[in-house]
């Protein structure tokens, strides 16, 4: 476990386990990169895997987004962590916000030092436009980022320092529950969707120290205000001339399952891994094919 140094004199903390060739993965929203470690654990004699905190989450959460464009500084941020431990043939992957972070880190020419690439869940931009209709949240994106404009709304005229337990009730409670909606829809099973609900309400203080730290409340606001912007990264997606994965669940309440597919027309290289009775986590739907999968991705094998 260390910190590593980024380009505005902030310090990224990252989990390094085993040794092998490098594996570089990224965490969605509202995880952090311990969540990977029973994956990786079977795999550490093989692989060094390089796990970091992004910004806003685990021990990274103190860093500020200074950038308007989260994304690319999730970019930027990802370039640094390549340079520090001097990596050319690293394999990558990354789920959900973490796989829009690859996706904006190829925009910078970052894949030329990837072997392979691992896309869990995202596709090519989070906004509908007249000619994408493959968004985050698919025909209900109006309707959820109408949502997350009347939360903003509520916190534009507090103070930009007020801690998390000091907001107004009604302003808290609403973006509690909007982060307990963002989690509890990203899995297919219904019992598990109750119990994050029921954890989320009636466990707030334990969970706010440990899982979803809320000591900068304000940096969740800015990757949902991102992605509501938007970054389309499917000019660059032909860039991607290495073998690349697509884990895809069928019952996703994020993505539709028409844009995850889409992306195959644009990356050369692309094979498709469909889970039918996953959400948004396959790793937490069908952990065994998960599992399965994922050391096939990681081998390199077709088959």
């Amino acid at each position: 476990m260390a910190y590593i140094p980024l380009r505005d004199g902030e310090q990224l903390y990252i989990r390094c386990i085993g040794r092998g060739q490098p594996v570089v993965l990224l965490h969605g929203f509202g995880s952090q990169s311990s969540h990977w470690i029973p994956n990786i654990l079977p795999l550490i004699h093989r692989y060094k895997f390089i796990l970091p905190d992004l910004r806003g989450f685990g021990h990274s959460h103190h860093l500020p987004m200074s950038n308007a464009d989260v994304f690319g500084h999730y970019a930027e941020d990802i370039e640094d962590l390549f340079n520090h431990f001097q990596l050319d043939n690293a394999i990558l992957g990354g789920i959900s916000t973490g796989a829009y972070a690859c996706l904006a880190f190829n925009q910078i020419g970052g894949f030329e030092r990837v072997s392979r690439y691992l896309n869990i869940e995202h596709s090519a931009q989070s906004r509908n436009s007249d000619d994408w209709s493959h968004g985050l949240f698919g025909s209900r994106q109006d309707e959820i980022f109408s949502h997350f404009r009347e939360l903003l709304k509520d916190i534009e005229h507090l103070a930009p320092d007020i801690s998390y337990w000091s907001l107004p009730e009604h302003t808290r409670l609403k973006m509690r529950d909007t982060v307990i909606a963002l989690i509890s829809r990203a899995t297919n099973r219904p019992m598990t969707r109750s119990f994050i609900r029921f954890a989320g309400r009636y466990f707030e203080r334990p969970l706010t120290k440990t899982l979803i730290k809320v000591e900068h409340w304000q940096a969740y606001l800015r990757i949902m205000e991102a992605f509501m912007a938007g970054k389309d990264t499917r000019a660059h997606l032909a860039n991607i001339q290495i073998p690349t994965t697509l884990m895809i669940g069928e019952q996703s309440r994020y993505f539709p399952l028409s844009g995850q597919l889409d992306v195959c027309r644009y990356v050369p290289h692309a094979k498709v891994i469909r889970f039918k009775k996953s959400g948004h986590i396959p790793i937490l739907d069908e952990p065994i094919k998960f599992q399965r999968e994922f050391m096939r991705f990681l081998r390199g094998n077709d088959t």
